[in-house]
């Protein structure tokens, strides 16, 4: 059974000594959640498919070090701001890169349990990733429907980090899509490798997904580089993102939203 709140002096010693250990080697960590039960548990919705397995042995097996939480474990506070009464200091803005596999929608995320009275994580009310308390992350992955949409960009704006992956429809995810998406980043930069993994749904005349990747910078002109050179594979970039940013860039394949 998990429990962070009765062992946050020993998980805070890790982290900080996990810290000390990954600054020297790109500080590749990763934090991970994942709903695929949703029958029941106070939050309705259809059941999915398992995603990010195959993303975490493959981390692993390159190297990165992290946590994967599921279902029960996964905790809507994980995502939510310190400040704001969640725990994103030691769980989601703890690590490098910050993945929730579930449900989703416009600037939201949906668990499969109930906690605390709640299902869904809101952007921007909910979060601060890549600042305040925690203020590792510099990637986020959404393996969600809508969360990345067009249309609630400006939501995602509170977060400093380099770079947001996600969806702007409510797409099909195969079992290794994600990890395959990583690796591809060994040759690709993050957000060519993005919509190029992501677009395609299993089986034929499925229709397609539409991935985009968001972009963070300084400026203009910042903004370019991170997209240009950003790559987690080849652990470029993994590096706190500077702030505040005041530019941000996208890459889409737009199949059409929500």
């Amino acid at each position: 059974m998990r429990s962070k709140i009765k062992t946050w002096i020993p998980l805070i010693l890790t982290i900080w000594l996990l810290h000390l250990v990954t600054v020297s080697y790109g500080q590749a960590t990763y934090w991970i959640d994942e709903s695929t039960d949703f029958t029941g548990n106070g939050c309705e919705n259809s059941d999915l498919n398992d995603v990010t397995s195959s993303l975490r042995n493959r981390l692993n097996s390159d190297g990165w070090s992290g946590r994967r939480w599921t279902n029960t474990n996964a905790w809507p506070e994980d995502f939510i701001e310190q400040n704001s009464g969640g725990i994103d200091h030691v769980a989601g803005d703890s690590r490098t890169l910050s993945v929730y596999a579930g449900h989703g929608n416009r600037g939201l995320i949906q668990f499969g349990f109930r906690r605390g009275g709640r299902c869904t994580v809101s952007f921007p009310t909910d979060t601060r990733l890549g600042t305040q308390g925690g203020d590792e992350t510099a990637y986020a992955m959404w393996l969600t429907s809508c969360t990345v949409h067009l249309d609630a960009l400006s939501r995602h704006f509170n977060q400093q980090i380099r770079q947001t992956f996600g969806y702007h429809n409510s797409p099909t995810i195969k079992d290794d899509q994600p990890r395959d998406f990583y690796e591809a980043t060994d040759d690709l930069r993050n957000e060519r490798a993005w919509v190029e993994e992501m677009e395609d749904r299993p089986g034929w005349f499925t229709g397609d997904n539409s991935p985009i990747c968001m972009t963070f910078g300084l400026n203009s002109s910042h903004c370019g580089t991170v997209r240009d050179r950003a790559r987690l594979r080849d652990r470029v970039l993994l590096s706190d993102a500077p702030a505040p940013h005041n530019w941000y860039c996208y890459l889409i394949f737009n199949n059409g939203g929500c």
